[in-house]
């Protein structure tokens, strides 16, 4: 049985507090040197857990990337693929929203590092791509099980669908609408009730 190294338990420990602190003030906002005041360490210290400020940059959106993975996606799973699994996914990944604090960390940093190039860039546009193809592949099988109309647009769902994520994200970050992941889940019904299929009995 694998065992976990104490070094790996406090590595792990300062990623997500990092995580955290990015979600605020940025990955460019995130020095080994802050980290480290903010820690209660010395820098030497955070240096020798991960190299360069780009290193850390590049394992705290891998953390952030496993997050995602166990808290959403993973879940999502136990629904039946199709529109039930649709549902689940978006459901999973506003509740997700709800629980964390400071808004969503992808959101924050996709905007931070969107006009730039390099690794970090690279590792933040395949998490995003890697959630869009969950939706897309759900949305897409939806319509050839007959649950959505065979007739929608995917892109197009896939877009709606999306920007009502971010922008309850933003409402409740920004401006504090206390409700604005339940105006998030409202929306979504009724988005995926537009494109429901007439032709085929909804699953149970």
């Amino acid at each position: 049985m694998a065992t976990t190294r104490p070094g790996d338990e406090r590595r792990r420990a300062i990623l997500e507090r990092a995580m955290k602190l990015a979600t605020v003030e940025g990955l460019e906002g995130i020095s080994l040197g802050g980290l480290a005041t903010a820690l209660g360490m010395t820098k030497s210290g955070v240096q020798s857990l991960f190299g360069t400020k780009q290193d850390l940059q590049l394992a705290i959106v891998a953390t952030a990337r496993e997050g995602f993975e166990t808290k959403v996606l993973r879940p999502a799973q136990r629904a039946d693929d199709g529109l039930p699994r649709l549902r689940a996914l978006l459901g999973e990944w506003i509740d997700y929203l709800d629980e964390v604090e400071g808004g969503c960390f992808f959101f924050t940093v996709a905007t931070e590092f969107d006009g730039r190039e390099g690794p970090v860039r690279d590792a933040i546009a395949d998490l995003a791509v890697q959630g869009f193809d969950a939706l897309r592949r759900q949305i897409g099988l939806a319509c050839r099980l007959g649950e959505l109309d065979p007739g929608t647009d995917v892109e197009q769902l896939l877009f709606d669908l999306h920007a009502v994520v971010l922008q309850a994200n933003y409402a409740r970050s920004l401006l504090e609408y206390p409700d604005a992941y339940d105006r998030a889940r409202h929306a979504i019904r009724e988005r995926l009730d537009r494109a429901r299929s007439t032709a085929v009995p909804p699953r149970s």
